[in-house]
């Protein structure tokens, strides 16, 4: 049995998603049809619309249900841009986004959006003078700016952020995806839309959602339908909505992260202690309990994964959605890192399954397996 390490890539389906989901499989109507058994899983619907709106600290009436985290980006990034009249459209956001705001930024910048990336800090920290001179001078349409990295774990400064946009009447967009269900969820109370996914949560893959106030309009995608309050055109993909509730219902009390954050410090220190040459990206910033973006120098990312993986231990080099890619990523580059150092980073990334025993294997076998790369290449 694999022991998983990359619980920021995904997590398995839990049991309280799988018993909601039973609901939609036993009332299977349409939720738009106006019959008893539309009216049924009309209930059923706003039921879990209610359960996922209560877990983020919003309105259900704020709540569009979208594929997935991707989506939910890219509503946000393309609804803007087309519900703004004024152009060139202008946004605000910064180089270390995931993928999916990152490809869609550069999507608009061919549709002729002005771009401004705010600058972030060797640990991953937004640079805030930055930011409030370029609110300032740039005065964007949308700022887009994500709670928490997904390959760090670094945390921005939400709050503050949405304070400031707030006073400059302008709307905050946050991808939260891998914030949702490790932090406070007020810690977005002033985004004016947010970003969440349920396959992150133990919900299934496939579903996720954006909070959007209606303050700030945005312009559909989706046509053919009025579900979604008119803003997701498409019969309801009910069976995932169900399980994303159910996730949400399941929610451990943030407490459960405590004991995360401490196995997640005691790896880190065994292998800063056993292996020299060990750094953790972003370590001193305010970060996600259970995230360590960990560089061995001199060994291969690619070379410790393989190793591991054959060893039944799933880890990453980063972003799940970037798995593949030959160039490095875009997030540590940001940060400062060479072509060569970024290339020796990988994700580990623990999860509410995790016990003490596999923290300390992992440990273990990395300790192990750089000691006998580094090993060979003193040999060679």
């Amino acid at each position: 049995m694999m022991i998983c390490a990359d619980y920021n890539a995904t997590t398995p389906l839990g049991a309280g998603a799988q018993k909601e989901m039973e609901k939609v499989i036993a009332n299977w109507g349409n939720p738009s049809s106006t019959h008893t058994l539309g009216r049924k899983a009309s209930e059923l619907l706003a039921s879990f619309r209610n359960a996922v709106a209560s877990k983020v600290s919003r309105s259900p009436d704020d709540l569009v249900f979208t594929s997935g985290g991707a989506e939910s980006n890219t509503m946000a990034l393309i609804g803007s841009f087309w519900a703004v009249k004024e152009k060139p459209f202008r946004l605000l956001t910064s180089g270390v986004e995931h993928s999916s705001v990152k490809g869609t930024v550069c999507f608009l910048e061919t549709l002729g959006i002005q771009v401004q990336r705010v600058r972030v800090n060797a640990m991953g920290e937004l640079d805030m003078e930055d930011f409030t001179a370029k609110l300032k001078s740039f005065r964007p349409h949308l700022v887009s700016l994500m709670t928490a990295n997904n390959e760090t774990g670094v945390l921005f400064p939400i709050p503050a952020l949405a304070r400031l946009c707030a006073e400059a009447a302008l709307p905050l967009h946050t991808d939260s995806v891998q914030a949702f269900g490790k932090v406070d969820p007020t810690f977005w109370n002033g985004a004016d839309m947010v970003s969440i996914s349920a396959h992150k949560i133990h919900g299934p893959k496939g579903c996720g959602a954006l909070f959007a106030s209606k303050k700030w309009p945005l312009v559909s995608l989706h046509y053919g339908g009025s579900q979604e309050t008119k803003r997701r055109g498409g019969t309801e993909n009910a069976i995932g909505i169900a399980g994303f509730a159910g996730a949400c219902n399941e929610l451990s009390e943030l407490s459960c992260w405590d004991r995360i954050r401490k196995l997640r410090d005691g790896f880190e220190a065994r292998l800063r202690k056993e292996l020299g040459d060990v750094y953790f990206q972003g370590e001193k910033a305010p970060r996600l309990p259970n995230t360590s973006s960990v560089r061995i120098a001199g060994v291969s990312a690619d070379a410790l994964l393989t190793a591991l993986d054959l060893d039944g231990v799933a880890v990453s080099a980063g972003s799940a959605c970037a798995s593949g890619s030959i160039t490095p990523s875009h997030v540590l580059t940001e940060m400062g890192l060479s072509t060569a150092e970024a290339r020796e980073c990988m994700r580990i990334s623990w999860g509410r399954p995790t016990t003490d025993a596999d923290v300390d294997t992992v440990a273990g076998l990395v300790i192990s397996h750089t000691q006998r790369i580094r090993a060979r290449r003193r040999t060679m």
